[in-house]
């Protein structure tokens, strides 16, 4: 799923890249709306060999290997988000429902009202045998069925959901935010306005939940109380959600670097420029995956920031995902998806 599990860490304790001399191409192309559409930021999942795609007019899975179209299922309404894999099933949250498929054949399996509006970060979960979605504010639907087993508000629209032992909502309108906490059951835990307007999911962490806000501060909150634990400064503007692991925070700030920070005391370890990034962070061992939009995907050392890896590309529009020893990600503003291998 979008973020790589359940607690949007972005982050994998390893995994295979491609060689530096691998080369970009197009590995598929959904097809777009009329004046444009959504996932403009949505990249693909991958899982057991196949790559699930949800583009402007439908959602596809292909084969990682040949590239060729398993099977397509048309779209009623625009998708800003990631599908997710898990119960024997493929979930997508288009803007106006919520949709279970056949990850063998495409066929619908149900439909459930409630979509997501917000972007990739409102990418639905899949915990246990439960679906949660971001609806305003935060639903949760039987994995089985798609029945509504309860439904949560925040008191501003909903940008990201997080699920570890609870689930954690970022959330952003009008110039002010909060993030706020549920228990599995859909009970309130806790809220804070602290982390400020929140345009993006929250990372869940060693008891420590990291939400960044719009307007440039990243800020660590007990998991258990929403008590803070530091803040720190980053660039404004920041809309996609950090990635974290045991040691540190690494976030997209401001759309144009990267920034790492230590994850127990908010120290800032080292910032690297990317130009115009549109995707997240990801870390994979003991290097960070940063993008630039028209300057590639850069492999850089997690402790120093160091760029070790480097592939030339336009147009990168999404967090790339790791997968069989290839890297998949979205182009910029386009349905296309491209394939580094």
């Amino acid at each position: 799923m979008y973020g790589y599990d359940t607690a949007r860490t972005s982050h994998v304790a390893s995994r295979d890249l491609p060689s530096a001399d691998a080369e970009v191409g197009r590995f598929s192309q959904t097809g777009a709306r009329t004046g444009g559409g959504g996932s403009v930021e949505a990249p693909p999942v991958v899982t057991d060999g196949v790559a699930y795609v949800a583009g402007d007019v439908r959602i596809e899975a292909r084969d990682i290997e040949t590239g060729k179209r398993l099977w397509a299922t048309d779209l009623e309404d625009g998708v800003n988000t990631s599908p997710a894999v898990a119960c024997g099933a493929v979930y997508v949250s288009t803007f106006n429902e919520t949709l279970a498929l056949d990850p063998e054949t495409g066929d619908v399996l149900w439909r459930a009202d409630g979509g997501a509006h917000s972007g990739v970060s409102t990418s639905p979960i899949v915990g246990d045998d439960t679906i949660f979605v971001a609806v305003g504010g935060v639903a949760a639907l039987d994995a089985e069925t798609g029945d509504e087993r309860w439904h949560a508000q925040t008191e501003h629209s909903a940008q990201g959901i997080a699920v570890a032992d609870r689930v954690y909502v970022g959330a952003g309108s009008n110039g002010s935010g909060e993030v706020a906490a549920f228990t599995r059951n859909g009970d309130d835990w806790w809220r804070t306005t602290e982390p400020g307007e929140v345009y993006t999911a929250p990372a869940v962490a060693d008891e420590t939940v990291f939400a960044v806000s719009k307007t440039g501060t990243l800020t660590a909150l007990a998991a258990a109380d929403g008590s803070v634990e530091w803040q720190a400064s980053v660039e404004s503007g920041v809309t996609e959600p950090p990635a974290v692991d045991g040691e540190r925070v690494v976030v997209s700030a401001g759309k144009t670097q990267t920034m790492a920070f230590d994850a127990t005391t908010g120290d800032r370890l080292w910032t690297f420029e990317t130009g115009v990034s549109q995707g997240a962070p990801v870390i994979v061992g003991d290097h960070v995956l940063a993008t630039g939009a028209n300057t590639g995907i850069h492999v850089l050392d997690a402790a120093t920031g160091d760029r070790v890896r480097y592939w030339s590309a336009e147009n990168v529009g999404s967090q790339p995902v790791v997968a069989a020893g290839r890297i998949f990600y979205r182009g910029w503003n386009v349905s296309d998806i491209f394939i580094v291998k």
